[in-house]
């Protein structure tokens, strides 16, 4: 058998115990097999303002659980069978005014000078 150049890409799904059944999830997730591991999936309530861009589905990547997992700025999104930091698309009141925070899901808080 012939042998070619290169490297095989790394398998996008993450190998490793990353929980021990629900409890060891946050609240709404399930420890699910990756196929050769085993990580939270599911949804978590709160979280950052803005939304997950469109264009991760298909990505099998876990590098985070929840928006406090990245650095600031970042939204921890799903990418169909995985989860990763990016830049989260604002919505128009946060991107006119990106000194406002949000403090829940309805409510804008401008910082005073």
């Amino acid at each position: 058998m012939a042998e070619f150049g290169g490297e095989c890409p790394a398998d996008p799904l993450p190998c490793e115990e990353l929980c021990d059944g629900d409890a060891s999830c946050p609240q709404g997730h399930k420890c699910c097999s990756t196929g050769c591991g085993r990580a939270c999936h599911g949804d978590i309530k709160g979280g950052r303002g803005g939304d997950c861009p469109k264009i991760l589905a298909g990505l099998c990547i876990v590098s985070c659980m929840a928006d406090e997992n990245c650095q600031a700025g970042e939204k921890c999104c799903k990418s169909g069978c995985g989860r990763f930091c990016v830049p989260p698309v604002l919505s128009p009141e946060l991107a006119l005014n990106p000194n406002r925070t949000i403090r829940s899901n309805f409510e804008l808080e401008i910082p005073v000078p």
